[in-house]
């Protein structure tokens, strides 16, 4: 297999500005990013949805990934992070395709919006707003993927037929 091809860091570096300072857009990555940034912790669950956008979305190169968490994490070990952003990119001894569809992930984890209102500022009430900010709040920022990119098929489909992911 050819190795995989990132995007120039230097052609997009607009792309991994609004990363690493948590303006995707992307609830549940700008809400990991900030409380990456405040806390120098973030969940597991996070962390892989935060690789996922950086390396699938923007693809960018995933060492950019893993040298801002060395230098955000307070539980940073070199050995794990390497290898788990070298294991989330497929770039290791299992290059699998791991892309994470966060709008889906965070309608699955948090399903109530508690962690993404922790860090982020959404106005309005309900899971939906959570969810998919952009659609309640005209100034909310751009997202910097196409927020269907962000959706599982099962739930484009459940977007689609009733106008909202939540069960709530």
């Amino acid at each position: 297999d050819a190795p995989r091809e990132w995007l120039s860091l230097s052609d997009h570096q607009d792309k991994f500005i609004r990363w690493v300072s948590g303006k995707t857009g992307l609830p549940l990555v700008d809400a990991g990013m900030k409380e990456l940034i405040t806390t120098g912790y973030t969940s597991n669950r996070v962390r892989q949805n935060m690789a996922s956008v950086l390396t699938k979305d923007l693809k960018l190169d995933w060492r950019l990934g893993a040298e801002w968490f060395q230098l955000c994490l307070e539980d940073h070990c070199v050995a794990a992070n390497f290898g788990n952003w070298s294991y989330f990119a497929g770039t290791g001894g299992d290059p699998k395709n791991r892309h994470f569809r966060t709008i889906s992930q965070s309608c699955r984890y948090d399903p109530n919006g508690k962690y993404v209102r922790k860090w982020m500022n959404i106005r309005e009430n309900g899971v939906e707003a959570a969810l998919r900010p952009w659609e309640f709040d005209k100034e909310w920022p751009e997202l910097v993927v196409e927020p269907e990119t962000q959706l599982t098929f099962h739930d484009k489909d459940k977007l689609e037929r009733a106008g909202r992911i939540s069960e709530a």
